[in-house]
């Protein structure tokens, strides 16, 4: 009976960690194309961008912040990350971090 206990856990914990890793990957995925998609919008191309990075928190959920949090950083301004975040599905600026003066940046 203990054996088939344990098995029982095991699984649960494996089909739960398999589950958190796949939100997260999936979700990395379908966040980084809404940002594309938005700066598209916002009339910028590829060559515009030197990187997007999208993070993940659980514990940001837990208290109440942003679940997503994506940082661009823009070719011409190499040394600002510009923060963005996803709000009821929508993207929105969260701030800029950096070395770049304020009155010097351009996005």
């Amino acid at each position: 009976m203990k054996k088939k206990v344990i098995i029982g856990i095991c699984i649960f914990l494996v089909v739960l960690i398999s589950g958190v890793f796949s939100y997260v990957g999936i979700g990395k995925t379908i966040i980084e194309n809404k940002m594309w998609d938005y700066l598209k919008q916002e009339n910028y191309i590829e060559t515009d961008i030197q990187s997007i990075e999208v993070k993940h928190s659980f514990a940001n959920i837990l208290l109440s912040y942003n679940e997503w949090i994506i940082n661009v950083v823009y070719e011409d301004e190499p040394t600002s990350v510009y923060n963005y975040t996803l709000k009821d599905g929508n993207i929105v600026v969260s701030g800029v971090s950096g070395t770049t003066d304020k009155e010097d940046l351009k996005h």
